[in-house]
């Protein structure tokens, strides 16, 4: 918008106040007093707020360290949770004064809720936070939250002393529990001890392989027999041959030497051709083919005697003989016997597997109860010794930092403010108004204007001035100084109803 375009506009809002500066100067005072009105019912509000402080240093603390734990209560957050609850919010409301005589349940509901959408609890830093209260009046304001901030600390200091002695009773109970189960797992492990008595798998391992040595040694030592043993038959065998020869040979010996006497006797008597001496020769002849074959085939030499009686050797190849077979009928005994035992081994390893197993769980189950009940017990003896600096006032606790004061002055919109903004609203409605008339009306009040709508169409030569007569001057000065002296007297009033509104609250 162009300079000209302005002054015209400017021009027009002029003309527009003058010409309706009843209605405008109606509007500013219309709107000034609504403003005072409404300043004068605008509701006021106090706040009053405290600072507290979670204190968590003591003199204690320091002795204590890594002995005993502080119970932990609420912090700024945890604040929130108890003093929006219905049954803090209750006290607060019959101890401080807001309920007169009995009560319905229905106001005490009401309240509460008034109680919760107005007490704000905000943090301030880790371990200091703020607890503020709106109320429409200062006293209230102080009361409430005065009685907020003591309830609080008194419950808080209450809450410690019950959650500490609740856990030291819960730990207590958990500490009972776990000594009647340390008890049983006790008695579990002695009767499995005192019934299974087998040995170790080490000891079970150790026979097993004892036994199986002995065994393979006494199957070698079989292996051994059984070879002496036919070692011993095969020179028995042969010594029996040798026997039966020998015997033969002397069956055969004696035939010959009783013909060789018949053969003497009867050259005695005969001749050489006599038949029975050439019989006898030929008897002997062949008796002697036959003591030289075996001689030759049974390889019998011609000493020794005739009787198996005489023979150490074949009586000495039987002994060993016994010896052998005896030796061999121990050794597959107590080869039998290791392998019965050795099963025996066997069976009792896989008994002492299962027990060793079950052994294992239940002594598992003993050293794991009883890490428990000693860490219980040292939990016990915490929850003691936090329990006694509960009842002493040590560990956290809740101290007042900043103590509610009582409001002075009060918060939001003041009269002041409402007394200031209405003139200022009288004076920039009208011209509002004048400016959206201005944009909304179709008459043109300007040649330039004139010109912008019929460009090509109208040819604006020049514009004419307004003019006024002299009186129409004289009528327009007389309205002036009527709407100034109506104007200023209705500041001068507007200024003495603020003094005295300000004057009076100050009061």
């Amino acid at each position: 918008m162009d300079p000209q375009q302005l002054k015209d506009l400017a021009q027009a809002i002029w003309l527009e106040l003058v010409h309706y500066k009843e209605w405008c100067v109606a509007i500013f005072i219309v709107v000034s007093l609504a403003a005072i009105g409404l300043g004068y019912t605008w509701p006021q509000s106090y706040k009053t707020s405290a600072v507290l402080n979670a204190d968590e240093q003591n003199i204690i603390a320091p002795l204590l360290s890594g002995r005993a734990e502080v119970t932990k209560v609420d912090r700024s957050q945890d604040a929130k949770e108890v003093i929006y609850t219905r049954t803090f919010l209750e006290k607060v409301v019959k101890e401080s004064g807001l309920l007169e005589g009995e009560p319905s349940p229905d106001a005490i509901e009401r309240k509460i809720y008034a109680l919760r959408s107005t007490i704000e609890v905000s943090s301030v830093n880790k371990n200091y936070f703020r607890v503020s209260y709106t109320a429409p009046s200062p006293d209230r304001s102080f009361t409430v939250l005065s009685e907020t901030v003591r309830q609080f600390v008194e419950h808080t200091a209450k809450q410690k002393k019950e959650e500490s002695y609740s856990a030291y009773q819960f730990i207590d109970s958990q500490v009972q529990a776990y000594k009647r189960q340390l008890e049983d797992a006790e008695e579990k492990l002695k009767i499995f001890k005192s019934g299974n008595i087998d040995g170790s798998e080490a000891s079970v391992s150790s026979r097993i392989s004892q036994l199986r040595t002995e065994i393979e040694n006494l199957k070698l030592s079989i292996d051994e027999t059984n070879s002496r043993l036919k070692t011993v038959q095969s020179q028995l065998d042969n010594e029996s041959s040798y026997l039966q020869a020998r015997s033969k040979l002397d069956s055969l010996e004696q035939r010959k030497s009783g013909l060789n006497t018949e053969l003497e006797n009867l050259r005695l008597s005969y001749q050489e051709n006599y038949p029975d001496v050439v019989s006898l020769k030929l008897q002997i002849a062949e008796l002697d083919k036959r003591i030289e074959e075996i001689y030759r085939l049974d390889g019998v030499t011609t000493s020794g005697s005739s009787s198996t009686e005489q023979n150490p050797l074949y009586e000495e190849l039987r002994k060993q003989m016994a010896v052998a077979e005896v030796d061999l009928r121990t050794q597959k005994q107590r080869k039998a016997s290791l392998e019965r035992l050795l099963e025996q081994e066997y069976a009792r390893a896989e008994k002492i597997a299962a027990n060793e197993a079950e052994l294992s769980e239940l002594t598992r189950d003993y050293d794991v109860t009883k890490r428990v009940y000693e860490e219980m017990l040292d939990r016990k003896e915490k929850a003691r010794m936090s329990m006694a600096l509960d009842v002493e006032g040590q560990g956290v606790s809740y101290k007042i930092h900043e103590p509610p004061v009582y409001p002075l002055q009060s918060t939001g919109l003041k009269f002041i403010h409402f007394a200031i903004i209405g003139p200022i609203l009288g004076f920039i409605i009208p011209i509002g108004l004048v400016i959206a008339l201005i944009m909304l009306d179709p008459r043109i009040r300007s040649g330039l204007a004139l010109a912008s709508k019929f460009e090509d169409e109208v040819e604006v030569i020049g514009t004419i001035p307004h003019s006024s007569t002299a009186l129409a001057k004289r009528v327009v000065r007389r309205d002036a100084v009527i709407i100034i002296g109506v104007t200023l007297c209705f500041l001068a009033l507007y200024a003495v109803i603020v003094a005295n509104k300000l004057f009076s609250s100050t009061l």
